[in-house]
């Protein structure tokens, strides 16, 4: 469909990690239960049509990371 960026010259990829279920990212500015997978999020980006010519991932919250810093190794998997 249209709506995956098929036919769409250059996209722009916006990732609000706040998306993400809190099993998978915990460093998050507003904690949300119920979110996506990282493998639902990949496979988006894995899927889009267009060409990605810039992107960006905004609401990781460092100061609330765990103490491994998952939430910045999953920001990272998906940057």
């Amino acid at each position: 469909t249209l709506g995956d960026g098929e036919g769409v010259k250059g996209v722009y990829v916006s990732i609000d990690v706040d998306c993400l279920d809190l099993g998978y990212a915990q460093g998050l500015s507003y904690l949300e239960s119920g979110g996506l997978s990282l493998r639902a999020v990949l496979n988006i980006l894995q899927n889009l049509q267009g060409d990605i010519v810039g992107g960006d991932v905004v609401q990781y919250n460092p100061k609330r990371d765990t103490i491994d810093n998952t939430t910045a190794l999953v920001t990272a998997k998906i940057v």
